[in-house]
Order: C-alpha cells, then structure tokens, then sequence
C-alpha cells in the first residue's frame, strides 16, 4: 500500500480517478501526486511510458513530470525495470538517481521518484480498494454525529484504533492497513490518527461484532509479520460521547507504545516526509550529523530520533548545551578531568564523550563553542581518542556526533567564529528543519499531541477538545517560537480550560491576532493608485536593508535578525532590490 497513506493528513483518493482493476490483471500502478492518488492497470507484460503528455500510456498532469519522462517494462517472468528518458527533474529509486538510457531493476512495492510524483508497482494482494483518509478532527466530528444519531434511537456503533508498532512507513504499517482495509464495508469511516495509527468508525457494530472484526485484522496482520496494537470502543458500552470513546480508546493502547514516548513526533508536512525518510537511512551510517534550524524547530527531538533508528539505539544517548556552560565547564564534561586538574577537582572524572561510549553525543546550540574549545573537539573527532583535562594519556572513544545550531555557521566560519574544519568534520550531512509556519499541516496534529500529554501529566480526564475556532487561530498564527512555542500555549489554554472545548479565549489572543494582522497587512493586494505609495515603501525597506548591512558590517543574518526577518526572506528581498551580498565587513 502506499506509503504517503500513513504520512498525509487528508490524503483523498477519489473514486473518479481511480481505474478499476480488469480481469487477470497481475500489476497496478498507484500514482501519488499533489496529495491525490490513482490506480491505473498494467500489462502482465510490456512497456508503458509515463509523462505529461497524452501520448503516454499513462498521462500525469503534473508539471514536474517531462512530456516522455520514464518508460516502465515488464518482462514475461515478472521482472520489472524503470528507464529514464531524459527528463528534465530525473527519475529516482532507492534514493539514487536513474541515468537516461540505463534501465534499473525494481520490485513490486518498491517506491519510484518521477520528479515530485511518486509511483508504485503493486500486485493484486497488494492493492487495497481505494478509500478515502479522513483528518483526525473531521473523523471526530463525524463520531459526534454519530453520537448524537445513536441517542435518538439510531443503531450502536465501534471505534477502532490501530497502532503500529514498527516505522510508521515500514512494511508493518503496509501490511497493517491493508488488512485493516479488507475487512471494513464501504459505509466504514477511516481516518489518521497519527503516522502510523489510524482509526475506523465500523457503522452499525455492534460491540461483538466489533470484537470479532478487531480480533480477525489482529490475526491476519500478525500472520504477514505486523506487529500492531488493536483498541475497540463500543457505543453506549464503552461511553456516550467522543470525549469519552477516544479516552477508552486511548487508554487501551500498550502504555509503552511510541505515540507515549518523550520522542514521539509528527511527520505530516511533505517536506517533514522526505527529511525523516533521509533521516532513516542517514541513521545507519556512522557519518556525522548537523542539524539546522530555527529555535525550537525540534532539533533535538530529530536527533533523539536518529539515535533511536541507528544502529546504537540499546547505547547511550547523551545531549549537551554548547551555549549553557561556561568554558571550562564545557571541557570539563566533554573531556572529563584528572584529580587535582583543577580546583574542586577532587576526584577523576570521566567526561560525556567516554560514558557515552558505544552511542550518540548532541551537541546542541553547537556554534556556542569557544573557539578553543572546537579545537580539542576537532583533535578528538579525527583521531577517535580523548584527553582528560590534566590528563597524560588518551583514551579510545566510539562515538557518533550530532550537532545542531540556529547559527549561519558558514557566515561564522567566514567571520573566523568558527573553525573551518571542524565545520566540515560535523557537516557530514546536514539536514535543515524547516520552521513550523511552513509546516501548518502539522499544526493540529502537534497541538493534539502536546494536549494528550498535558492532560496525562496533569490526570485530566476526559481530555478537552480543540474547538474549530481555535484550530484556526492556531492555523492562523506565525509561530516566530515554533514547536516550543506551540507547546507552551496548549499547557497554558489546558489550564485555563475548565469545560470540554479549549476555546480561542483560553488562547494569547492578542499576540495571535497582531501576529494575523501583520501577514494580512503584508498580503493584502494593494489598488491600482497606490503604487506610487508602493514605490516610497519599497525604496524605504530598500534603505532599511542597507542601514541595517551597514551596522552589521555586512553580516546576513544579523542584518535580518535586525529586521525581524528570516534569513531566507532577507535573501529574497536582497535579490529583490538588486542589492548584492556582501561579505561581512566590507560595508562601511
């Protein structure tokens, strides 16, 4: 099944668009594109050509497909490959790139990349009716009609929630839902919890027969090898209102599953996709890791996650703050120290980089360091060994570095506030995490999140629900604190929340509000006559960009921070205004 199920949010596959299968049909080809997906059949053998145009076999209206793109073959004995036929944004498959004119072998299941579009192979068994995912707050909206239908002397009903165990994009999800979706009627509702969790409203369920459904999914998902967790809340035998179902729901569910984790994150947001999706094989190498974006992006937690899916998960995991310890401090728990190497010293003691032997050192906030101190973090990175503060001897270290920084490091290095080297020895691969308000499909689902577990840690029960006009309010917002910021105004609005429903008065409203009325103030088109007033404030920010590269001494992203705004955004008001960029220290 495809993958993009467990990772949308209101994924549709609409019923026009999808082909039913023919007759002794052994293949399908899914096409997932621009959040729809359609089943198109194949051949048992043959070739098909894929592109935008309508001569193809199979025609995709997305512009970054080229008009002959790729050509997919299948051969008599069931051998599949993929060839590229010169397009302009490539064909991918295994996270590598497929050179025109050189087909490369693929399986049924396995994902292909054509431009942004992404295509499956899939046989029979493999190809689940298709159905449409609903958003977790619209299922819960239809679970309240429900409610209200069955109080009036309407039929019982069940609420499934499924949980997979295993990567929320791995084989076990595959096989989880398709079994899951074998056994619902068309009547059935489905909707995505969270990646890999999904949830069913069985219309018309009765609570034995319910049971039955769950037990029978149960045993044909563990007879594929899916390890999941299945929870059933029956109506009225289990509660009578939403609140009260998703509660039961919930707390069926193993307490050690992962949605209970400290690490537990959202993966939403197409962009957040492919970072995890790289972060997955990225965390079976050995390679360093540094982590960019903006306060409270949730670099940590990405971290915490690439330790858990490596290969040194069972060893320690260990997080330092570059930017909360003075110098010697910072040495201190890096290296450790030998007794008597310096006062209060008074006995030895081994630092973070030797008790962390066999796992993972974070070193948050990692453009903090002093200059000195990356020196000795170079020395230890290149050579594997570390020295003790008033130490003689090196000791043998095995661990795996990961920093993260909100910093420009390259401008840092440029400006000699970074050592150049160790810059490349912690950049073996970045990943830039992009800041909440380009990620608002994720927003719901973390304030979600963040409520479930508030109200956990506080033992409120049953949980307050988000009221629609506070999930617009939340929608609305720019978020400049990000995930941490998001986080602190759920803990808050639970507090001030006394009823059922957190209402946008147990939200900062004011801050919010002024927050909207800026973008709208930016975004709001303006008439026709006033562009001669455009012109005066163009050239002003225009002045404003320059003023601020000069007190800056040509320093990027000091200059935007300056202004307030994003180093990206700066950027593209540089080239904007024809403004070259500078090299700091250059301006007078």
């Amino acid at each position: 099944m495809a993958r993009h199920l467990w990772e949308g949010g209101t994924t549709t596959l609409p019923e026009d668009r999808s082909v039913s299968p023919p007759k002794g049909g052994r293949y399908y080809l899914n096409v997932v594109t621009k959040g729809l997906s359609a089943t198109h059949p194949l051949p048992d053998e043959g070739e098909v050509t894929i592109g935008r145009a309508d001569t193809n076999t199979i025609q995709i209206h997305d512009r970054s497909l080229s008009r002959q793109h790729a050509v997919l073959r299948i051969a008599k004995d069931g051998g599949m490959t993929i060839e590229d036929l010169g397009s302009s944004n490539g064909t991918t498959v295994r996270e590598r790139a497929v050179e025109h004119g050189k087909p490369v072998a693929i399986v049924p299941g396995e994902v292909v990349d054509l431009g942004s579009t992404m295509v499956i192979v899939q046989t029979r068994s493999q190809l689940a009716r298709p159905r449409r995912l609903w958003a977790h707050d619209t299922f819960e909206a239809r679970i309240e009609d429900e409610c209200a239908r069955a109080e009036q002397g309407g039929k019982p009903f069940a609420l499934l929630r499924l949980h997979c165990l295993g990567p929320p994009m791995g084989g076990d999800a595959q096989i989880a839902q398709q079994v899951l979706f074998e056994r619902l009627r068309p009547a059935d509702v489905v909707g995505i919890y969270a990646p890999g969790e999904l949830e069913a409203l069985l219309v018309d369920t009765d609570a034995e027969a319910a049971v039955e459904i769950a037990a029978k999914v149960r045993t044909i998902a563990a007879a594929g090898g899916a390890k999941i967790e299945l929870a059933v809340a029956c109506w009225p035998r289990d509660g009578r209102n939403p609140d009260a179902l998703f509660s039961h729901a919930q707390s069926s569910l193993s307490p050690a599953s992962p949605r209970s984790e400290s690490g537990q994150v959202v993966i939403v947001d197409p962009a957040m996709q492919r970072l995890y999706k790289l972060l997955e094989r990225v965390a079976a190498g050995t390679i360093s890791v540094l982590i960019l974006g903006e306060t409270g992006a949730g670099k940590e937690v990405l971290a915490e996650r690439l330790h858990r899916l490596s290969p040194r998960a069972t060893k320690p995991f260990l997080g330092l703050s570059c930017a909360a310890l003075t110098e010697s401090l910072l040495e201190s728990e890096l290296f450790g120290h030998e007794k008597g190497a310096f006062t209060g010293a008074i006995a030895a003691k081994p630092g973070l980089l030797e008790s962390a032997e066999g796992g993972t050192i974070f070193l948050d906030e990692v453009g903090e360091m002093p200059l000195s101190t990356q020196a000795k973090l170079l020395r230890v990175i290149e050579t594997r060994q570390v020295l003790r503060v008033g130490g003689l001897k090196p000791r043998a270290i095995d661990v795996r570095f990961v920093a993260a920084t909100n910093r420009d490091l390259e401008a840092e290095v440029a400006s000699s506030g970074f050592r150049r080297d160790l810059y490349f020895r912690l950049n073996g691969i970045s990943i830039v995490i992009p800041p909440l308000r380009e990620r608002q499909a994720e927003i719901v689902a973390l304030a979600q999140l963040f409520l479930e577990r508030a109200a956990a840690q506080s033992g409120r029960k049953p949980i307050p629900r988000l009221a629609p006009e506070s999930l617009a309010l939340l929608q609305s917002y720019a978020w400049p604190g990000n995930i941490r910021e998001l986080k602190n105004v759920i803990e808050r609005a639970l507090l001030l929340c006394l009823g059922a429903r957190i209402l946008p008065e147990h939200l900062p409203l004011e801050k919010i509000r002024a927050s909207i009325a800026s973008v709208e103030d930016v975004q709001r088109p303006m008439p026709l006559q006033a562009a001669p007033v455009r012109a005066e404030l163009e050239a002003l920010e225009r002045r404003r960009i320059l003023d601020a590269l000069t007190a800056c001494a040509g320093n990027q992203t000091k200059a935007a921070k300056m202004l307030g705004m994003s180093r990206r955004t700066f950027l593209h008001r540089l080239d904007t205004y024809g403004v070259a960029r500078p090299r700091k220290g250059t301006l007078s």
